[in-house]
C-alpha cells in the first residue's frame, strides 16, 4: 500500500500589483453577513463573484456577523482593474504584519499580489482588526473594486474565503 502525500505547491513571494492597475485610494470596510449577497445582487455589477459554498447562509454564519473587505476606488482605472483580478482569480486578501505591513492578494494557484503597503499605525491597526474580523466570520471577507466613494456604481465585487 503505496501513502499519499498532500501535494504542496511553492508559493513564489508576492509581486507588486501593476503601477498601472492601481486605484485611487482604498479603504478597509464591513458588510454585516446578512446583507453580503441582498446589496450586491441588487445592483448592475460587470464582474460578481459570489461561489454560493462561500454565502454566508451556507457557512452558518448569523446574519450580523461582520464580514470584513477591501474597497478599491479605481477612478478611471477601475473597469481595468477589475478586468486584471478577475483574470487573476482572487482567493484571499491578507493583511501582512512586517516592515512596511500590507495587504497581498492570493489568487489563482500560487499567484500573490502586493496590493498595498502601509507604515501608518491607524491603518495597521485596522489591518490588525481586518484579520480578527476574518476569523469571526469563519475567513469570509471581499473585495470590491468601484470609481469612487459615491455609491452609485460598482466595477467588480469578489466574495473570498480562508485559504484552506
Amino acid at each position: 500500500q503505496e501513502k499519499q502525500y498532500p501535494t504542496v505547491v511553492d508559493k513564489p513571494p508576492p509581486a507588486p500589483l501593476p503601477e498601472n492597475l492601481w486605484g485611487e485610494e482604498w479603504r478597509f470596510a464591513t458588510l454585516s453577513a446578512g446583507k453580503v449577497v441582498e446589496v450586491f445582487t441588487e445592483q448592475p455589477i460587470p464582474i460578481l463573484v459570489m461561489p454560493e459554498f462561500l454565502q454566508p447562509i451556507n457557512l452558518g454564519l448569523a446574519s450580523t456577523v461582520s464580514v470584513p473587505g477591501v474597497v478599491i476606488y479605481g477612478g478611471r482605472q477601475s473597469m481595468r482593474l477589475a478586468r486584471w483580478l478577475q483574470e487573476a482569480r482572487p482567493a484571499a486578501l491578507n493583511y501582512v504584519a512586517g516592515a512596511p505591513d500590507g495587504l497581498v492578494l492570493e489568487a489563482g494557484l500560487v499567484d500573490r499580489w502586493i496590493l498595498v503597503t502601509f507604515t501608518d499605525p491607524e491603518v495597521v491597526a485596522a489591518g490588525r482588526v481586518y484579520e480578527q474580523r476574518k476569523q469571526e466570520s469563519r475567513g469570509l471577507h471581499f473585495l470590491l473594486v468601484q470609481p469612487d466613494d459615491s455609491g452609485m456604481t460598482f466595477s467588480g465585487f469578489w466574495l473570498l474565503g480562508a485559504e484552506d
